[in-house]
């Protein structure tokens, strides 16, 4: 049973809610109440989260869905929502745009690929009438209820890599599902969220940018969750990248992949260990406290790793847990997570 605060926003490989009670518990020996810890790439905000009541929690990551998310969920104290305010803040510019088509861009790009017709449009008019609220983390929020309910009925194994043929099985039960009910459903779920005294902040940009940041000198703690594996997040999410800037992006390959995705060296076999070299000394030369996540699946192997660590910081442990890796619809494998933490 999962003893820390959680809550579900996106499918998302590598989510690690399944692995609080493995991960949090090593940040909490090394640190004190009210630290301020920055969960450097912070994916869907679980470990930030999970932190945030006792926490001053940073959060960053280069993905603009992702730093949507985070802002509505760890920097955002102020605002809840539910399923009766989304009516009564959207509806009626929900179904303005069904009409006028003002925003049209997943209509005219997206039908019949990881989402039918209607749903494109949905999708289209749920984004218009967001971008019609003037409260910042309201819109986040909305955002972020708009991406769950876009995962909830993607025509997809699980990610957005590809998308599923026109004879799969599952297609038409997928295209029967209403994005905007969806959507309105998740939004109860943010009548929950945790609100906090703590002064929150979240980032969006690429993590080497972040450390010259005067903010990141008050960092007490470094929480990291790198890419594991050769593929490219930005691959499997670039749809919801698209849906929260809704900057009309070039599309390329049938996929429809943005043609300015992010590339990470964690996931280039022949730049990652220099990667690692390069952020943990850096950490390091600040005296930050480092809590790493990797997995004996990774790019790295877990003792070269481990050789790189004990190289650039003072004192280090290494402890392993087994558990089942979800294959983004192609089952489980059972991995070995693995936990380093690192001080001078």
């Amino acid at each position: 049973m999962n003893n820390y605060n959680q809550i579900k926003t996106i499918r998302y490989m590598g989510n690690k809610n399944k692995l609080l009670d493995f991960i949090i518990p090593e940040i909490e020996k090394i640190t004190k109440r009210g630290d301020i810890i920055c969960d450097l790439m912070s994916g869907t905000g679980a470990i930030a989260y999970a932190l945030k009541d006792k926490y001053t929690v940073y959060t960053n990551d280069i993905q603009y869905y992702s730093y949507i998310i985070t802002k509505a969920i760890i920097e955002n104290n102020k605002v809840k929502i539910n399923k009766k305010d989304a009516i009564q803040d959207l509806e009626d510019n929900y179904k303005k745009n069904l009409k006028d088509k003002k925003y049209n861009f997943f209509e005219n790009n997206f039908t019949d690929t990881y989402f039918s017709g209607p749903q494109c449009c949905e999708i289209d008019s749920i984004r218009y009438a967001i971008d019609q609220i003037r409260d910042e983390y309201k819109k986040d929020l909305y955002l972020t209820a708009l991406m769950f309910s876009m995962s909830r009925c993607e025509s997809t194994s699980g990610h957005f890599a590809q998308f599923l043929p026109k004879d799969h099985k599952r297609l038409v039960e997928l295209r029967k599902k209403s994005v905007w009910d969806e959507m309105l459903n998740k939004c109860d779920d943010f009548d929950k969220l945790i609100l906090t005294n703590y002064k929150n902040k979240s980032f969006n940009m690429d993590y080497k940018e972040l450390f010259k940041l005067e903010d990141f000198k008050k960092v007490s703690c470094v929480y990291i969750d790198t890419p594991y594996t050769g593929e490219q997040y930005s691959r499997f999410y670039h749809v919801l990248e698209t849906v929260t800037k809704y900057d009309n992006p070039k599309l390329e390959y049938k996929a429809k992949y943005r043609t300015d995705r992010f590339m990470s060296n964690f996931s280039l076999r022949s730049m990652v260990k220099n990667e690692f070299k390069e952020m943990l000394t850096c950490l390091s030369n600040e005296n930050k406290k480092v809590v790493l996540s990797y997995s004996t699946k990774g790019l790295v192997p877990v003792d070269e790793l481990e050789f790189i660590i004990s190289k650039i910081f003072k004192h280090y442990k290494l402890i392993e847990k087994d558990y089942k890796h979800s294959m983004q619809g192609k089952g489980t494998i059972s991995i070995s997570e693995v936990l380093f933490v690192a001080y001078n």
